[in-house]
């Protein structure tokens, strides 16, 4: 029998579970800062008053801004700025405030010269960017307590400047006598940022401090340079590479050894020169090739020159014009002269830090100057 209910055809549509997003929980903030100094304040309920001293609630000891200088209070969605009869005012987006006024997401508050920014956001991201920041912090004060200490007296003499970024770099840096002959120094970049560059770039640093390169004279650029390319291969280390300035120098000869592993050169300033001495040989950065060449050059230094070295985020910025940097403009930074109570390498900083565009430097800055007494 032919169309009896067996036959015929049910249709069953079927549904997958819906699974929903968890609610936004919008929190209103204001943020102050940049990179590692950024801070957030939350507005609650009970409002915010900024000003000078306490019982403010947010205290920015400034001498331009007032005691109770202004305070922002939530109406529904909104967050509400009023200024409390303040002596240089308020303003927001260069606009005065002279009566209450709803902030809008991102308007930026000038009080007196303090910026602060009012940001709507999702409390439970603001609570994971702060957590993020937290480890970020803990892993660049970890790559600053490895630095050596400046030297001020003997034959070598060293200072240095590092800045991290705010994603934190791979830089690292150190330097030490082999023996009563012979300095040993090194300037590293590992590739990427974050805290897994960092911790790795810590890691080499630690070893290179330690000596803990096996069958390595640590006096032989070119050895240190295979003998870490050997420990750290980049498919072992979560794809990682780093470039590598190691030198060596010896007081008695006044000789300087140095290898350049996927790294730029260095400046080498001599008494009365005209201009710094690039220092350089090519060679393939650290972790990149199973086995690798490294040349090693050879500088005879006069006495009370400076050798800089440093890491491509003290030059691979983007200028205030819009225009990306190169190597020569550091190099011109590196020919001006001294200035009264700054280190050579802060003075560098400064220089790069005035004429980048605003905001944090893309990169780690780090800058190691010996001078050779």
């Amino acid at each position: 029998m032919i169309g009896g209910d067996d036959d015929i055809e049910r249709t069953m549509t079927l549904r997958a579970p819906v699974s929903h997003a968890p609610p936004v929980a919008v929190g209103h903030f204001i943020a102050y800062g940049e990179g590692e100094a950024l801070r957030r304040v939350a507005i609650d309920a009970a409002g915010l008053t900024i000003g000078r001293q306490a019982p403010s609630e947010l205290v920015i000891p400034a001498p331009d801004i007032s005691r109770r200088h202004c305070r922002i209070e939530l109406d529904g969605e909104w967050a509400v700025l009023s200024d409390l009869g303040s002596t240089n005012g308020t303003f927001v987006s260069g606009e005065r405030v002279v009566a209450p006024m709803r902030l809008r997401n991102g308007s930026r508050l000038s009080l007196g010269t303090f910026e602060l920014r009012y940001e709507r956001r999702d409390r439970r991201e603001v609570a994971e960017e702060a957590e993020l920041a937290a480890e970020l912090r803990r892993a660049a004060d970890y790559v600053r307590a490895i630095l050596p200490a400046p030297i001020a007296t003997g034959p070598v003499q060293t200072e240095w400047w590092f800045v991290p970024s705010s994603q934190l770099g791979g830089d690292a840096f150190g330097y030490q006598f082999l023996d009563d002959d012979h300095f040993a120094g090194f300037v590293l970049d590992v590739s990427g940022h974050g805290i897994g560059s960092a911790m790795h770039a810590a890691n080499v640093a630690n070893v290179l401090r330690r000596r803990a390169l096996p069958a390595v004279d640590f006096r032989d650029p070119a050895q240190v340079a295979a003998g870490l390319n050997a420990m750290f291969p980049m498919e072992e280390h979560n794809g990682l590479m780093l470039t590598l300035w190691y030198f060596v120098y010896q007081p008695s000869t006044r000789a300087l050894l140095y290898c350049a592993a996927g790294h730029h050169p260095s400046f080498l300033v001599a008494p009365g020169a005209a201009a710094p001495e690039p220092l350089w040989l090519r060679g393939p950065a650290i972790g990149l090739l199973a086995r690798g060449n490294w040349g090693v050059g050879r500088a005879e230094i006069p006495p009370d020159s400076r050798l800089f070295v440093f890491s491509d985020g003290a030059f691979e910025i983007i200028a205030a014009s819009g225009e990306p940097w190169v190597i020569e403009d550091l190099r011109q930074i590196v020919m001006q002269p001294a200035m009264p109570g700054l280190s050579e390498p802060q003075r560098l900083y400064r220089a790069v830090r005035a004429a980048a565009r605003p905001g944090p430097l893309d990169d780690d800055f780090s800058v190691l100057a010996v001078s050779f007494g």
